[in-house]
């Protein structure tokens, strides 16, 4: 399976704990600071590997860059699953800017409905509710084809206490 993380925190996420086993089946944009390039990547790999499974994983911030490419992945019959992390934010800038003292202005934003914005598309919307259902979904978005689009809900709250303070304190032990 190919994953194409968007720029982000959650980007952090992926570079610190996803198994990479293959060679391209990971691909992150975080060293340039790519905003939108998660949904885009992610139709070209497909287009590249027909035969693998292929998500996206963006930010909502992110995603909303590039987000009618949705109708371009219904248009050319791509099987593609997009997970949207929902945190009403520009989580990213928002952390590093108040770890750097600096006032938070317009990083929070509002979301339009997702599911419903992938179904003006003709693609497939579904929310997360629960953890429990994250890997049903997903699983059956895979198995249907087609375009699927897949809000989860985010809080990120942990990662100053994790990667400014826990690791620091573990690594210093080491």
């Amino acid at each position: 399976m190919s994953r194409e993380p968007s720029t982000g925190e959650l980007t952090l996420a992926f570079a610190r704990n996803h198994p990479a086993y293959l060679p391209n089946t990971v691909l992150l944009d975080n060293a340039l600071a790519a905003m939108g390039a998660g949904l885009p990547s992610a139709m070209v790999a497909k287009m590249v590997y027909p035969e693998r499974r292929v998500m996206a994983i963006c930010g909502d911030g992110g995603f909303m860059i590039n987000s009618q490419e949705l109708q371009t992945a219904v248009q050319l019959g791509l099987d593609l699953v997009v997970l949207v992390l929902c945190d009403n934010a520009y989580g990213m800038i928002k952390w590093k800017q108040q770890d750097m003292g600096f006032n938070d202005f317009g990083l929070d934003f509002t979301n339009p409905d997702f599911v419903k914005y992938a179904e003006t598309y003709e693609a497939i919307g579904q929310r997360v509710g629960t953890a429990a259902q994250f890997h049903t979904i997903v699983e059956d978005a895979f198995n249907a084809g087609g375009v699927h689009l897949i809000e989860v809900p985010m809080d990120y709250t942990d990662n100053d206490r994790i990667l400014n303070h826990e690791i620091k304190e573990a690594s210093a032990k080491l």
